[in-house]
């Protein structure tokens, strides 16, 4: 009987030594440890300009001749100009071509290489399609100035368009009133004198004081005419229906359809541009990159709102500007930086402010509360996981503003969505800072020419999470820092060459 008893309380050394009793099941609902900040890790093609693996050494051999041969291709196709017979004007000379502003600019393209196809995103800016809108919106400014369309029209999208407002013109001649459109005019002035009056009072320069105030005084010298044609009109009311007539006639036989013609043209010009955008026109590039490259092409194209957004578009414009001897460099790189709109932060905040480890996104969507993030318009499994987890508490509407689920108050139609918080967990979306450097030959004189080094910034490139927040951030290339992107352009001019770098940085 002791021999039994001592034999069933002996345990195998195995047993004894490799069992770890102290592990403890833990319940999906409980969360102990919390994770700190994930290091941001830059995406592959901020890296290098092509992401590429081939099983034959020779292929990757050609592919810097390859590149430099597709950007050459892409600048030129999106540069292209159609033919005099199509547009019926002079011919354009190729330096003046390549020395304009207005055209398409496009950056370093940006290869992702698969087996059977070739990815190319494309940033571009359409300076030429701001032009012509600008243009267009002016002629017709002054053209339809009393068709001005009410807020709850703009935001409805029926505004009056160019069809309607020459046919409205044109079918109400007889009801035109000479008197209203003098009335019209005379406060339009008043408006614009009101408007230079304000600036007169900013201008500390007497120059520009002196051309600003004989500006106003031919502006009010015009007023006083208008309203002495008012009061001999109301005298005689027979001058006003002769006025009128006199009107109509130049309306309609000559201002009126040559305007019409003119805005024509540029629409012409506007459905051009727009074309080498389209399918039909890409088709044709896409043959011409095939022969290059022997594979399937597809493009990524990514239009920006301002140049200043890519820093390659930036350093091509303000090179295409210095090319021009009449510009000067400092005001050149001051205009430039003027265009960069920085958002407005509160910059010790932003850099020393303490961070809540549990409140990170990490933190707070872990296990099952994941799925009460998704939109809880139509689901009505979305709608009793968020009464079930208390750990949803954290989620915002689309509109920014907070919501509680208590288990007396519950919100069915709200608008949550997942794309939100992923889009928010984004690093580097608004910019930091701009750096400029311009060296070469830059000089106005023709004789002795030396060079010129320039240095203008906004902002700041650091990266705040590594200079200020003391977190670990991944280092391209081993030297590029991961929220900057850098590019240099070389260029020529009558006195010598001259280059340009720029640095862009996200926060």
């Amino acid at each position: 009987m002791y021999i039994n008893e001592t034999v069933s309380t002996i345990k195998p050394l195995i047993f004894t030594k490799k069992l770890n009793d102290s592990i403890k099941t833990i319940p999906l609902n409980k969360v102990k440890n919390t994770l700190g900040l994930v290091r941001y890790f830059p995406p592959a093609n901020q890296e290098w300009y092509n992401s590429i693996y081939a099983y034959n050494s020779a292929y990757i051999k050609n592919i810097v001749v390859a590149d430099k041969n597709l950007n050459k291709l892409i600048k030129s196709y999106f540069n292209i100009c159609f033919s005099k017979k199509l547009l019926q004007n002079k011919r354009i000379l190729t330096r003046y071509k390549r020395l304009t502003v207005n055209k398409v600019f496009v950056n370093k393209a940006e290869l992702k290489h698969t087996n059977s196809k070739v990815i190319i995103t494309l940033y571009i800016y359409n300076e030429e399609r701001r032009i012509l809108l600008n243009r267009l919106k002016r002629i017709e400014s002054i053209l339809f100035s009393s068709f001005k369309p009410s807020l709850n029209e703009l935001s409805r999208n029926k505004a009056l368009s160019l069809f309607n407002k020459i046919s409205i013109i044109r079918q109400g001649k007889e009801n035109f009133s000479f008197k209203i459109w003098l009335e019209e005019c005379r406060n339009h002035i008043i408006e614009v004198i009101n408007l230079e009056e304000k600036v007169l009072k900013t201008i500390d320069k007497s120059k520009l004081k002196n051309q600003k105030e004989l500006e106003i005084e031919i502006l009010k010298e015009d007023v006083k005419k208008i309203s002495a044609i008012i009061t001999i009109c109301e005298n005689d009311p027979n001058i006003y229906v002769k006025y009128s007539n006199i009107y109509n006639k130049f309306l309609s036989e000559t201002f009126l359809d040559r305007e019409i013609i003119i805005i024509a043209y540029f629409k012409l010009l506007l459905s051009l541009n727009k074309s080498k955008f389209e399918d039909k026109f890409l088709f044709k590039l896409k043959t011409l990159i095939n022969k290059i490259y022997n594979k399937e092409i597809e493009f990524n194209i990514i239009n920006l709102k301002a140049v200043y957004l890519n820093s390659d578009i930036f350093t091509q414009a303000i090179s295409l500007k210095l090319t021009n001897r009449n510009n000067r460099l400092l005001t050149i790189l001051k205009y430039f930086l003027y265009m960069v709109k920085l958002p407005k932060a509160n910059l010790l905040k932003e850099r020393f402010s303490h961070i809540n480890i549990k409140n990170l996104w990490d933190n707070r969507v872990k296990n099952l509360t994941l799925s009460s993030i998704l939109d809880l318009k139509n689901d009505s499994l979305n709608r009793l996981l968020i009464d079930l987890f208390s750990n949803s508490n954290f989620l915002k509407k689309s509109d920014g503003r907070e919501f509680c689920t208590n288990n007396n108050t519950t919100k069915p139609n709200l608008d949550i969505n997942l794309l939100n918080y992923v889009l928010n967990s984004l690093k580097h979306k608004s910019m930091g800072g701009v750096r400029l450097e311009a060296r070469g030959r830059l000089t106005r004189r023709f004789t002795a020419s030396r060079s010129v080094f320039k240095v203008k910034w906004k902002g700041s490139l650091r990266n705040i999470d590594s200079s200020y927040k003391g977190l670990p951030s991944v280092m391209i290339r081993g030297h590029v820092k991961p929220n900057v992107q850098y590019s240099i352009i070389n260029s020529k001019t009558r006195n010598g060459a001259f280059g340009i770098r720029g640095w862009i940085s996200g926060k």
